[in-house]
């Protein structure tokens, strides 16, 4: 019996863990505040399938407590993640709905909203995967899975990753399903005889003969080039709707080495637009518009919008990629600011002609940001705040973080 008495202990000790958390979250719940998306102009009904994600926390120093939340048009609500979701990490809510509503196609299927593509008929995934050996990753495979909607058939087949030799790491970033191809964009580490480089690739599969039709290197670079860092992101709307080109956000940096710290002394930006039926690609020269000013922040269609702030004003500048056009400015004017802090351009989403603007942050001391805009013709269609239903100096202090914006 002795020799158990360890293994035992350990066991009581989580059993002991878990329970506790337990406990504190539930007691911890009875003073969570209710939060609401309150009207100071507009249409109420605008922000009805707007849903909220983030944290709410409480921090002293003889007390912590964090807990995930939901805001609605219909108010908050609390839902402490189990002990095994907080040690497995956030699931966006994409990716909930997913597998709430595609629960056999999901499963086993890794819940990175990257790495999906939905439309009304298809769902789509693809991975890379790989081995791990002695000599390092090797052995990579491309796992394909796609659900028919209309009659619940799936497609599912591998194929392993050309040159495979060469490659020591492959990252899917997105995956777009165009009629019978289906497009697989990755970030890839590649082995040379001067060690390595990295490439944005795009793969194309035919899902009829489950064969590889085409591989290309959008871009070669390497990220770290004696004091230059280059930086190649993606750029899009949703991750899972149907694109028909990739944007993508070059950024080079040029770093000095300071004392005790690194500093970008120069840096510069360009647009890259490939599209993917022509297999073309452009450099974006944006007329009148500095890059170093205003952040490409979301693309809609073949409008690709920037921002940028100004005071207490949110900026947001579209570019018509086919007309080489950029149109008129409309401003945004925001009423939240967190003291001490400078002012940050806010989360942004669009959804059918809609833009959507929240802000990240608020706290016990500033409300929250949330605005809905007709892109099309820039009219403010609803401006709230998100605040406390009910203020009371027992409330006490609070910080709120907001991660996601989602549209129902």
């Amino acid at each position: 019996m002795r020799k158990y008495w360890k293994s035992m202990a350990i066991v009581i000790g989580i059993v002991l863990g878990i329970g506790t958390f337990y406990v504190n979250s539930a007691m911890s719940a009875e003073n969570y505040p209710d939060f609401a998306i309150q009207t100071l102009s507009g249409d109420p009904e605008e922000v009805e399938s707007l849903v909220l994600d983030g944290s709410y926390i409480i921090s002293s120093p003889a007390n912590y407590v964090s807990t995930d939340l939901k805001i609605t048009a219909q108010g908050s609500s609390y839902h402490s993640r189990s002990f095994l979701d907080r040690i497995i990490g956030y699931y966006p809510t994409v990716i909930k709905e997913l597998q709430e509503e595609h629960r056999t196609f999901m499963r086993g299927k890794h819940p990175m909203v990257n790495l999906f593509f939905e439309d009304n008929e298809f769902l789509a995934y693809a991975y890379a995967d790989h081995r791990i050996s002695s000599l390092g990753p090797n052995n990579f495979n491309f796992e394909i899975s796609v659900l028919n909607k209309a009659d619940d058939k799936v497609n599912s087949f591998t194929l392993e990753v050309p040159d495979e030799e060469n490659v020591n790491h492959v990252f899917v970033i997105d995956v777009q399903l165009v009629e019978d191809t289906i497009y697989i964009i990755t970030q890839n580490m590649m082995r040379n005889n001067e060690g390595f480089n990295d490439e944005m690739h795009i793969y194309e599969i035919d899902l009829v003969s489950q064969e590889l039709t085409n591989n290309e290197a959008l871009l070669k670079y390497t990220q770290w080039n004696e004091d230059i860092h280059t930086h190649i992101q993606l750029v899009e709307n949703s991750p899972t709707a149907a694109n028909k080109h990739i944007i993508l956000l070059k950024m080079e940096e040029a770093m000095m080495e300071a004392a005790e710290s690194i500093r970008v002394t120069d840096s510069k930006q360009e647009i890259i637009f490939y599209n993917l039926a022509t297999k073309e690609n452009e450099t974006v020269n944006v007329p009148g518009l500095s890059l170093e000013e205003n952040q490409l922040s979301f693309v809609e269609g073949s409008t690709i919008y920037f921002t940028r702030i100004e005071e207490q004003e949110l900026i947001i500048t579209p570019y018509r990629l086919g007309e080489n056009q950029v149109d008129q400015d409309f401003r945004i004017q925001l009423q939240a600011t967190i003291e001490n802090e400078p002012l940050q351009i806010p989360m942004i989403s669009v959804k059918e002609g809609k833009l959507y603007v929240v802000s990240y942050q608020m706290d016990s001391n500033s409300n929250g940001d949330v605005v809905v805009v007709d892109i099309q013709t820039g009219k403010t269609l609803f401006e709230g705040q998100i605040a406390l239903e009910t203020s009371s100096e027992e409330q006490g202090k609070f910080e709120l973080y907001l991660n996601e914006i989602y549209i129902n």
